[in-house]
């Protein structure tokens, strides 16, 4: 719990920095989207300054002792038709997070409210609970406990942390172009984003 303190406390003292406040708000959000597209409470500001807040983010991001970082990757273009692949998605990033945990440890999944498959992971996540994953070999998840919760995406700094990491796991697959993309990538490249736990599928 110590360690989630302490990357909040990192993540309100750049929003003071930011936003000159440290109030929870739709305008004070981290959402990777909008200081990549200069919307939101970053429509006005400078391009420098958008680069600056995803470098400390990265910054945040790579301390390997407080963070764990975890995502599986589906190759739409390879499911057969009617396969569901953000279930499947979910499956292997439970999958990886009930690893990376560890033996004697223990977790709560808490996810964005304003993702549409919210529903979907309750009812799955139980069934993980109860029969184990649908993958070839099945896994029984025993570390994540209780059920998944979900919080305003604007009012949790977790929750825009690891959609910070989802946004540069995607920059990879994606490829963006033109002179911010290459601005972004500079800003991260000082960054340790490796993943303790990921799963492209299929191969």
């Amino acid at each position: 719990m110590s360690s989630i303190a302490a990357i909040e406390a990192q993540l309100t003292e750049l929003s003071l920095e930011v936003f000159g406040t440290s109030d929870l708000t739709a305008d004070t959000e981290f959402h990777s989207t909008f200081i990549y597209s200069k919307k939101g409470g970053f429509k006005t500001m400078e391009p420098e300054k958008r680069l600056y807040v995803f470098e400390r983010l990265g910054q945040i991001l790579s301390d390997r002792e407080a963070i764990k970082k975890v995502y599986a990757c589906i190759n739409t273009d390879k499911l057969y038709a009617g396969t569901n692949a953000a279930e499947h998605a979910f499956m292997h990033f439970v999958e990886r997070v009930d690893n990376v945990i560890g033996k004697g440890g223990s977790a709560i999944l808490i996810g964005d409210l304003d993702d549409q498959q919210a529903r979907n992971m309750v009812s799955e996540f139980s069934r993980y609970r109860t029969r184990g994953t649908n993958s070839k070999y099945g896994k029984l998840i025993t570390r994540i406990v209780d059920s998944v919760h979900f919080c305003r995406s604007h009012h949790s700094r977790m929750i825009q942390l690891a959609d910070a990491y989802v946004f540069t796991v995607s920059n990879g697959y994606t490829k963006r172009t033109g002179w911010f993309a290459d601005g972004y990538r500079k800003a991260m490249a000082g960054a340790d984003l490796w993943p303790d736990g990921y799963k492209e599928w299929p191969k």
